[in-house]
C-alpha cells in the first residue's frame, strides 16, 4: 500500500508541475535550436517554432549564453552562411537585419527560421558547439515564463 500512495502523490506531482498559467497553459513552442558558432563570433541565432491558442506578445528573453538578446528579421537576399549567424554585418550581403516584436494572434503559428525572424544572441559568452545544449527562457505578456532547452546543430534537427 505504501508504494501506491508514493506513486499517486509522484503523479499528482508532476500533473500540477505540468500545468503552465492558468487559461494560457496551451502555449506550445518546438524546435528549438540554434547553429555551432566559429571561435571568432560573437552574435548566434535561434530557431523555433511557437503555437499559441490566445493573443500573446513576447516580451523578454534571457540566457546565461550571450549578454543581450533581440529579435530580428532578415530581409533581402539569403545570406545564411550556415555558421549560424546569417551574415550579420559582413560587408558585401545584401540583407538588412531589423529589430521586431513578436505578437501572436490566437491560434496561430510564428516560425523562427534561417534567413527569416530570429533571436539573436548577441555578446556570447562562448562559442555554441555542435551537440552543446544551453537554457533559454521565454517571457510572454499572457503564457508568462516558458523555460526552454535549445540544441546546438549544424542543421535542423527536426527537419
Amino acid at each position: 500500500m505504501k508504494s501506491r500512495t508514493g506513486t499517486f502523490a509522484l503523479v499528482a506531482a508532476l500533473l500540477v508541475a505540468c500545468a503552465g498559467p492558468s487559461g494560457v497553459d496551451e502555449l506550445k513552442v518546438s524546435n528549438v535550436w540554434a547553429r555551432p558558432t566559429p571561435a571568432q563570433s560573437d552574435v548566434a541565432a535561434v530557431y523555433m517554432s511557437i503555437v499559441s491558442p490566445v493573443a500573446d506578445e513576447l516580451v523578454e528573453v534571457s540566457t546565461d549564453r550571450a549578454e543581450s538578446t533581440s529579435l530580428h528579421v532578415t530581409s533581402g537576399a539569403k545570406v545564411d552562411d550556415g555558421a549560424g549567424h546569417e551574415n550579420h554585418g559582413a560587408a558585401g550581403t545584401e540583407s538588412t537585419m531589423e529589430a521586431v516584436d513578436l505578437v501572436l494572434e490566437p491560434n496561430s503559428r510564428v516560425d523562427l527560421v534561417p534567413g527569416g525572424r530570429h533571436l539573436m544572441l548577441e555578446g556570447l559568452v562562448e562559442p555554441l558547439v555542435e551537440g552543446d545544449t544551453f537554457e533559454l527562457i521565454l517571457t510572454f505578456l499572457e503564457a508568462g515564463e516558458v523555460r526552454l532547452v535549445v540544441e546546438v546543430a549544424t542543421n535542423d534537427p527536426n527537419g
